[in-house]
Parts: C-alpha cells; sequence; structure tokens
C-alpha cells in the first residue's frame, strides 16, 4: 500500500526539519509567504503547466514567485530556461534540485525571500513528495477526467496524508482537474468520483484543453504573458484568484488557532 512504501522509506527525522516552520514564532520572524506544492505522480494532466502559468499569474500581480523543480525530469527547468521572450518568467527565480533531501531546505530558504513558493515535484513513488507536502501550505493535485488519471490522483492524496501524520500536522490539499472539455459527461463524473464518492475537494476552476498552452510552451513563455487576454490565461486568472482567496482563509484560521 502506499502508506506502508512512504513510511518504510521515510527518514526518523522528518517531523523535527519541519515542525519548526508551522510554529507562530518561525511565521512572525518571517514574512508572510505560502509554500504550494503541485504533484502528480501520472504524466499528461498539465502539472508542469500548473507551475508556470501560476508563477506568472502572481508575478504579474507584482508578488516575487520562487520555483522549486524536484522533479526527475526537468520540465519545469527546461521550459524556464528557454525563456524565449524578453519578459517570459520576469520576477520569478527557479532553483533545480537534484536531490530530494534539499527540498525542505530549499523551500524554507525561498519562503525567506518570496510571497509565493511552487514546489514541482513527482507523486507517490518518490519520498520526494513526502518532503514537499511536509513543508506545504497546500498540496495541489492535477487529474485528469479520466479513470486512471482519478485513481493516481487519490494515491496522491494517500501519500500527502502519510505526510501529514509524520509531520503531525493536517496539510491541506485540493484537486484540479484540467485537460477538461465543459460540459461533457466525464468531467461531471470526475467531478462526483472526487467530491461525492471519494469526499475529496478539488478547485471551481478547471483548466480546459487548449493549444494556447502547447503553443506557449514552444516559446518559452506561457499563455498569463503570450495572450493574457485569451480563454487559456482566464483558466489560470480564475484559479489564481480562488487560491488567493483560499490561502488568506487559511492564514486567517491558522492566526485564529495560534
Amino acid at each position: 500500500m502506499v502508506s506502508h512504501y512512504l513510511f518504510t522509506r521515510t527518514p526518523a527525522d522528518l517531523p523535527s526539519r519541519i515542525s519548526h516552520y508551522f510554529t507562530p514564532l518561525f511565521k512572525e520572524l518571517k514574512k508572510m509567504s505560502y509554500i504550494i506544492a503541485i504533484s502528480s505522480s501520472k504524466g499528461g494532466p498539465g502539472k508542469t503547466n500548473t507551475v508556470a502559468n501560476l508563477a506568472d499569474y502572481w508575478a504579474l500581480k507584482g508578488k516575487k514567485v520562487a520555483l522549486l523543480d524536484s522533479d526527475p525530469n526537468k520540465n519545469l527547468s527546461k521550459w524556464y530556461n528557454k525563456k524565449a521572450l524578453e519578459d517570459a518568467f520576469a520576477g520569478v527565480s527557479l532553483q533545480t534540485l537534484e536531490d530530494e533531501e534539499q527540498i525542505i531546505d530549499a523551500a524554507e530558504a525561498a519562503a525567506q525571500e518570496h510571497d509565493i513558493v511552487l514546489i514541482d515535484v513527482a507523486g507517490v513513488r518518490s519520498r520526494a513528495l513526502l518532503y514537499a507536502a511536509g513543508i506545504a501550505d497546500l498540496v495541489i493535485v492535477p487529474a485528469q477526467p479520466s479513470e486512471d488519471d482519478i485513481d493516481e490522483a487519490i494515491n496522491t492524496i494517500e501519500a500527502v496524508k502519510s505526510a501529514g501524520k509524520l509531520a503531525k500536522r493536517d496539510i491541506k490539499y485540493r484537486v484540479l482537474l484540467s485537460q477538461t472539455r465543459k460540459g461533457t459527461i466525464v468531467l461531471e463524473h470526475a467531478a462526483k468520483q472526487f467530491e461525492e464518492i471519494n469526499n475529496i475537494q478539488i478547485f471551481r476552476t478547471t483548466i480546459g484543453q487548449r493549444e494556447a498552452h502547447k503553443q506557449a510552451r514552444f516559446y518559452g513563455t506561457t499563455v498569463m504573458r503570450s495572450d493574457p487576454k485569451s480563454a487559456a490565461a482566464l483558466d489560470f486568472t480564475n484559479l489564481g484568484k480562488e487560491l488567493d482567496k483560499l490561502l488568506k482563509e487559511q492564514a486567517k484560521l491558522q492566526q485564529q488557532a495560534a
């Protein structure tokens, strides 16, 4: 099972390495920032596309954004380093991590200097997810509306729950339905599978299947920069607004609990 696999391969010092990050004192000492992990163990749901476009969403709002690429394929790093357009990823920094053991320290350091830290991380077949989820304020799990993607997303969420047990904290997570076509039966079925059958929250926003994303990636940019008024960019603008509200509500609850 997923949880057994993760527990047997997890360093004993993981809880102590991340627990201080969530103390009220540490939150007061550092500037207000958010760490978000985006994880998928299956190719195709648009994990890296989500990371890149959210980065530009916040950067265009004047936020300082840090990207941590911990996925072995390093697709985010390849995309970022193209930067074919002069303003591509302006205000966004990138750190490529070669070792999963670097994730916690890199995320904490980035949070000191940035408003948003986005971690691109592989799914359940790597300990990297434990580290990323353990230090994250929120985990986003992209999934296509297909049976295989639903199963993989549920496995990823089980891994996030395992990370929460190890870290002794409740880690927030949410599924992002991507590569979607509105009004289709499979989209409706996927949403029902997550929310009604498995009691897993999903974002109201879905990311449509659009050619503009592929074109932007070829040019080393994002739809947020190349065509900000397009339907593709609007999807991520809506997702960004939804995240802004969610993170603010979460921060308020944490302050009340402190």
